[in-house]
């Protein structure tokens, strides 16, 4: 074994959480996407029990960001859910910058498998192609956390989050 961290990877939407997660190796999996929670307690919940499974030492969350670095109202939401989260679960956290992360994955994943009439797709199979989504955004950002350029800490986001509240 290598020794490297393992860093659970979350892609934070409103109603689903994408996740992935490294191993010791550094190797890269999906896991089962996860509805959102009605409050952050109940999602932190469920992720300290997914952190102690997977024996996670990090955390990694996407961060929205606007096509020109500045922050957008809900990477203002995801880093005080994450601040929240990482606190609830004991785990430093860390942003991977995840501007086109949602074009990237439908990159990856395709389009939605049509109806078994050939029309539209229904509602299972548009929610299981919205779930893929999510653990291919999740992913990315993993694969993401690699780069040094990409990753934003607590204290470089909290400064941002800081610079945008002077301009608005």
């Amino acid at each position: 074994m290598s020794g490297a961290t393992r860093v659970l990877a979350i892609d934070l939407g409103d109603r689903r959480i994408g996740l992935a997660v490294s191993d010791d190796r550094g190797s890269v999996r999906g896991l089962s996407t996860l509805g959102r929670s009605a409050s952050i307690a109940g999602d932190a919940e469920r992720l300290m029990v997914i952190c102690a499974e997977s024996r996670v030492e990090q955390l990694a969350v996407g961060l929205p960001l606007h096509s020109d670095g500045r922050w957008s109202e809900q990477a203002e939401a995801t880093h005080a859910w994450a601040v929240a989260v990482a606190h609830a679960v004991s785990l430093p956290v860390c942003f991977v910058d995840e501007r086109y992360s949602s074009e990237r994955a439908a990159q990856l994943v395709g389009r939605a498998s049509r109806g078994s009439g050939g029309g539209p797709p229904g509602p299972v199979r548009r929610e299981a192609h919205r779930a893929a989504l999510d653990q291919a955004a999740a992913r990315l950002i993993l694969e993401d956390y690699a780069n040094p350029a990409l990753v934003i800490s607590v204290a470089s986001a909290e400064a941002l989050a800081g610079e945008q509240e002077v301009h608005k």
